[in-house]
C-alpha cells in the first residue's frame, strides 16, 4: 500500500464489512484492492469510504453472479421468473404463480420448460436451501389449506442483468 493513499476510515470500513460477511482478512484485502480500482477510475488520489462502498457492491454482485451461473438452466430460469415477479410487485408468490412466470420466461428464452408443478417446487426448495429465495408458509385453514410463498433473497436487478449476460454469451 502506498502511504497516504488510504483514508483510515476506508480501511476500517473494509475490515468491518469483511468481518460482518465472512470474517476473512482476504475479503478485506479484496475490498481494499477493489476500492483502489474505484478510486483510480474516479481520478482520486486517496481511497475513501465511498470507494469502499462501491467496492462492497461490486464484490457482492460478482459473488451473486458466480453463484447464479453455477445453477442449472432451469434453476436460473426460475430465478429470472421470480426476479420479474419481484420487479412487478407480485411477490411473495405461490409456486403455481412462479410456474406460470417461469413458463413465460423459458419460452421467451427458447427453452423447453419443465412440465410439472412438482419439478418447479423441487427447484424452489433447492434454491431456498442455497439462499437464493425466502420461503414463508401460509395456512389458511380448511378453506385454503397450507402453501408456501416465495420471493428473492437478493437484488432482482442483479439476477436479470446476469441472466441477460448469460444469454448474450450463449448466442
Amino acid at each position: 500500500m502506498i502511504e497516504d493513499a488510504w483514508d483510515d476510515s476506508a480501511i476500517k470500513l473494509a475490515a468491518a464489512n469483511a468481518a460482518k460477511d465472512t470474517g476473512s482478512a482476504r475479503q478485506a484485502i479484496d475490498l481494499l484492492r477493489e476500492g483502489g480500482d474505484v478510486a483510480e477510475e474516479n481520478g482520486a488520489s486517496e481511497v475513501t469510504d465511498e470507494h469502499i462502498e462501491v467496492a462492497v457492491d461490486r464484490v457482492q454482485r460478482g459473488r451473486v453472479e458466480n453463484k447464479l451461473r453455477d445453477q442449472t438452466m432451469h434453476g436460473q430460469l426460475i430465478l429470472e421468473a421470480l426476479a420479474k415477479l419481484e420487479v412487478s410487485g407480485s411477490t411473495p408468490a405461490k409456486s403455481k404463480e412462479v410456474q406460470q412466470a417461469y413458463v413465460r420466461v423459458a419460452e421467451g428464452r427458447q427453452q423447453d420448460p419443465l412440465t410439472t408443478l412438482k419439478s418447479i417446487q423441487n427447484h424452489l426448495a433447492d434454491l431456498t436451501m442455497l439462499g437464493f429465495l425466502e420461503r414463508t408458509e401460509h395456512n389458511e385453514g380448511r378453506a385454503g389449506g397450507a402453501h408456501y410463498q416465495y420471493e428473492l433473497a437478493l437484488d432482482p436487478t442483479i439476477v436479470l442483468e446476469t441472466r441477460d449476460a448469460i444469454e448474450a454469451e450463449s448466442t
